[in-house]
């Protein structure tokens, strides 16, 4: 009788970690933005919704730079060739306040008619964000970024590049641009696509933070880039997802003020993803731009790697007697298909040790 029961646990949620189940993307979309926005009677209702189409990881990420204010809108993905009723269901129950933005459906990447006209029916305002291909796209969102966000706000100075070929290398730039609106461009390899060169000719006082190793996007890219602009250019690297996460979460740039630059003892929240999710991953970027305005760093499905595990013990607050805060936190991001509850438990011993005097202790 028992045995039925082994994968059943009383609580999703442990003293310091908060469980968003889903195991299907569109599920855990969901229920990551009704974490967000638990109610329409909260002052941060947000003002539009962006649609990206469940294809490929590239609309969602180049989109992720309109999450930030002015717009205030969650990432919600749909089947391009139509509107999944849960989805629909969730737009009306987010019900966008519409203000600040040009609609309350910012429809971004290539998404079929019908769909529009589903909305359209619902009685929601649409505009569409859409380039030839993914790359020509990202430098369509960037331009609405500009035109939506004044001159002067959060991420004007700066610009990412990521690589146009490997969601597990950048994912976690999805974060920062929803904490503070930096616009994402994309490269390939040993090329630098025209419609990112036009866009950096363009917006040639920017800095450029290269978000990926160099079996990513190569040096010659790079020094490519430095030749176009006057700003700085500097690559935010590493050999695996999980070594990326990091150095990205404490990287800090004074030129742009760019970068999370958490390196200190104190209570910081982190979503923790796997990197090959990425519905999961992009879904949950929302947690970076409000609430406890939480980076990513990537674990493996039943494992925390040393590189997460260290950086996380290495910020964890000194003990106090009694106890008080701050406190560490993490959300964990989908069902236990995705992440088991062993690693979920390896996490919560994680975040709960204090740093004591003489190095770690319980």
């Amino acid at each position: 009788m028992l045995s039925s029961y082994k994968n059943f646990y009383s609580a999703t949620n442990t003293l310091d970690t908060t469980r968003i189940m889903g195991d299907n993307p569109i599920e855990f979309n969901i229920n990551a933005t009704k974490t967000a926005y638990p109610s329409t009677d909260v002052e941060w209702r947000p003002n539009a919704v962006i649609l990206v189409p469940l294809t490929t990881y590239h609309y969602g990420l180049l989109a992720s730079p309109i999450i930030h204010f002015p717009v205030n809108a969650p990432l919600l993905f749909t089947n391009p060739f139509r509107l999944s009723t849960g989805i629909l269901a969730e737009i009306k129950r987010l019900s966008p306040t519409g203000l600040n933005v040009p609609a309350k459906v910012i429809i971004v990447g290539p998404i079929c008619p019908a769909v529009e006209m589903q909305l359209r029916n619902a009685g929601l305002s649409t505009i569409r964000v859409i380039g030839r291909d993914p790359v020509d796209t990202a430098g369509e969102a960037l331009e609405f970024r500009y035109k939506v966000a004044s001159k002067t706000s959060e991420g004007s100075d700066n610009i990412m590049i990521v690589p146009a070929d490997s969601p597990t290398g950048c994912l976690h730039a999805a974060y920062f641009t929803a904490h503070m609106g930096v616009p994402i461009l994309f490269s390939y390899e040993d090329r630098l696509p025209e419609a990112t060169r036009g866009k950096l000719i363009k917006y040639n006082d920017k800095n450029v933070f290269v978000i990926a190793g160099k079996h990513l996007i190569s040096d010659e890219v790079l020094n490519e880039i430095r030749g176009l602009v006057k700003g700085k250019v500097d690559r935010i690297g590493g050999s695996t997802p999980y070594e990326c996460a990091v150095n990205f979460t404490k990287y800090y740039s004074p030129e742009g003020d760019f970068g999370w630059n958490i390196n200190t003892r104190d209570g910081w929240s982190f979503c923790f993803g796997v990197p090959e999710d990425w519905v999961h991953v992009l879904s949950a970027s929302i947690f970076a731009h409000i609430g406890k305005h939480s980076p990513i760093l990537f674990i493996e499905p039943d494992n925390v790697p040393n590189v997460t595990k260290n950086y996380v013990l290495s910020l964890n607050p000194p003990e106090q007697h009694p106890p008080k805060p701050p406190f560490m936190h993490g959300f964990i991001l989908g069902g236990y298909s995705k992440i088991t509850h062993r690693a979920q438990v390896e996490l919560e011993k994680i975040l709960i040790k204090g740093a004591g005097e003489n190095g770690m202790h319980h």
